[in-house]
């Protein structure tokens, strides 16, 4: 979120000097257009529950686990661009929640969690969920997965850490923020002390010259290529014709990291798909035939965008990287030119000098014999293709997926194809398995007239599908396609391919056992539609749709898969052997 001076001043018009931290908390956030909290009640924060009990306009979203809370703050933060808000209590409520958070946080997503203390005068006595540095210390155990940590210790500075905590969370480089409450604390008087939230951040432009010099250098490669990160998903939101209008004149390819897949529509002729991790073979043929001139826009080309740290990035003899955060400069690429700038800056400065470009672009045609994007139908058994392809055709440009990890990261990220304003979502900075039972339910209750779609493995599903529940007591009609195949699939593939298959896929180590996921979701709330073919997962894809949308209640797809497919992940599997192989 972005406000001006004067519109932080108009969130603190009904604030009095005998409002409550609880009661001035959420005025903030009610001033922001923040009208969620994703969190589990308990003792210490009963002032919080009070508050958000009487208030107008914010509902309390109450999940199963705090860890799913997490999640759905993560996902109702990337489904509004707003920031994502979860509230716990002391000792366990906070503990659970860390990995949700710091998912979140290693993925730039912005999320402020408050999280319950034990009164002050109790400190140092032994009280139940004593989460100070004379317990638990929590807020020792947060800052190393939040860029902002802090225990509240004098009420009437809560506007001035909470402004803090924000600005820190919806900062340039986003991330997660944690305030603990002191329960005594939480019912005082917040006091008057002024602090905008969030702060203003003017718009900003590159010096002059600088994007000429980057249109120059990709006119006259032979072989360019443009790299979008995750970075670049607010600027291309904003300005995806203006993007188009330049890859077009230069004719240059486009390839995009995981975090970045379908940032670019991944139908254009121009588009490479996926370069990275489980990538597309488009993408990877025109990366290993050269690149002479590469411009990566808001990627740290961390492991998962560059294919486990693939040479071929880095044969490129001209490069720019441009990106907010400076200490992602030099780490796979060495030389080239580093831009410290947010995606919108420098996409807006190349758009407005490419008009005087004198350069004729030299770029040569996409090479005849690339592999061409995945089909939109074409397999005939039940397998993770099928879902896939499945999937191609029915997304819409108002859906929203929320990809897990596991098997299922490798399938989707190698054959959907997305198309702006179609979006989908991944948690690859932390890699948590059961991100999406509880992200797609945030996403939904912040967005509610887009379709929110899980994919995830019936692993995943086991682990945090108790948050369909969430979905259904909310009205929340979330889709979930569950790949159901009986296993642990990303290990058992990967040990598989680890041992030169010593080790069997039908080996019962990674076997989960006859679970009937179909009765567990109904149980949940949830509408199930069971599928073993092709034809009928067609048809079950197209009732959850219509079931979510007529009826907001949450839908659960089981999709029967044969778990002896290998994903395509390739040389990942025998990269995490520990041997350096």
């Amino acid at each position: 979120m972005r406000l001006r001076p004067q519109e932080a001043r108009h969130m603190r018009s009904s604030v009095t000097s005998q409002t409550t931290v609880a009661d001035f908390f959420l005025e903030q956030l009610d001033a922001m257009g923040v009208d969620a909290v994703f969190g589990i009640p308990g003792g210490n924060i009963s002032a919080f529950i009070g508050a958000l009990r009487r208030h107008p306009r914010i509902r309390f979203v109450i999940a199963s686990h705090e860890g799913g809370a997490a999640f759905m703050a993560d996902g109702y933060a990337r489904a509004t661009g707003k920031l994502g808000v979860c509230l716990v209590t002391a000792g366990p409520g906070a503990l659970n929640a860390l990995t949700g958070v710091a998912s979140a946080h290693r993925d730039q997503v912005p999320l402020l969690v408050v999280g319950g203390q034990v009164r002050t005068g109790d400190f140092g006595r032994r009280p139940i969920q004593d989460s100070s540095d004379l317990g638990v210390n929590l807020t020792a155990m947060y800052s190393h997965v939040t860029g902002y940590s802090t225990t509240l210790a004098e009420p009437r500075t809560f506007p001035r850490i909470l402004a803090q905590a924000i600005n820190v969370a919806t900062g340039p480089r986003p991330c997660a923020a944690y305030v603990s409450v002191p329960a005594d604390l939480a019912r005082m008087p917040a006091g008057d002390e002024k602090a905008a939230v969030p702060a203003w951040r003017p718009a900003l432009d590159l010096p002059y010259g600088h994007a000429r010099h980057v249109l120059q250098a990709l006119a006259r490669a032979r072989r360019a290529m443009i790299f979008l990160g995750g970075g670049a998903r607010e600027a291309l939101s904003a300005g995806q014709a203006e993007f188009h209008e330049l890859v077009r004149t230069l004719r240059v390819p486009v390839a995009t990291s995981l975090r970045g897949k379908g940032l670019f529509p991944e139908s254009d002729e121009l588009s490479l798909g996926v370069l990275g991790m489980a990538g597309s073979e488009r993408a990877r043929a025109y990366a290993a035939a050269g690149v002479d001139t590469l411009v990566v826009i808001g990627s740290s080309l961390g492991e998962w965008a560059t294919r486990g740290y693939d040479r071929s990035f880095t044969t490129a003899s001209t490069y720019f990287h441009v990106d907010l955060d400076p200490s992602v400069f030099g780490q796979l690429l060495r030389g080239g030119e580093h831009i410290q700038a947010d995606a919108a800056t420098f996409l807006r400065a190349l758009c407005r000098e490419l008009p005087a470009l004198a350069d004729v672009p030299q770029a040569a045609p996409l090479p005849p014999g690339l592999p061409a994007p995945p089909p939109a139908s074409g397999e005939a058994r039940m397998s993770p293709v099928t879902v896939m392809l499945a999937l191609n055709e029915t997304l819409g440009g108002e859906d929203d997926l929320y990809v897990d990890m596991g098997n299922c990261t490798a399938w989707a990220t190698h054959h959907l194809v997305i198309d702006p304003p179609a979006r989908i979502f991944y948690p690859c900075g932390l890699s948590s398995m059961g991100w999406s039972c509880g992200a797609v339910v945030g996403g939904k209750i912040g967005d509610p007239a887009r379709t929110a779609i899980a994919l995830l493995g019936d692993g995943s599903f086991l682990m945090n599908g108790s948050e369909v529940r969430t979905a259904a007591k909310n009205r929340a009609g979330a889709v979930y396609v569950v790949l159901d195949d009986g296993y642990l699939g990303m290990v058992n593939h990967g040990e598989h391919a680890q041992s030169g298959g010593v080790v069997p896929l039908d080996d019962d180590y990674y076997f989960l056992g006859e679970v009937d996921l179909a009765r567990f979701a109904e149980s949940l709330g949830a509408d199930v539609h069971p599928a073993s073919d092709p034809d009928g997962l067609r048809e079950a894809l197209r009732a959850a749709r219509t079931g979510a949308a007529e009826r907001s209640r949450p839908q659960v797809v089981i999709a029967r898969i044969d778990h002896r497919m290998s994903p395509p992940y390739g040389e990942r599997f025998t990269s995490v052997a520990g041997d350096g192989s």
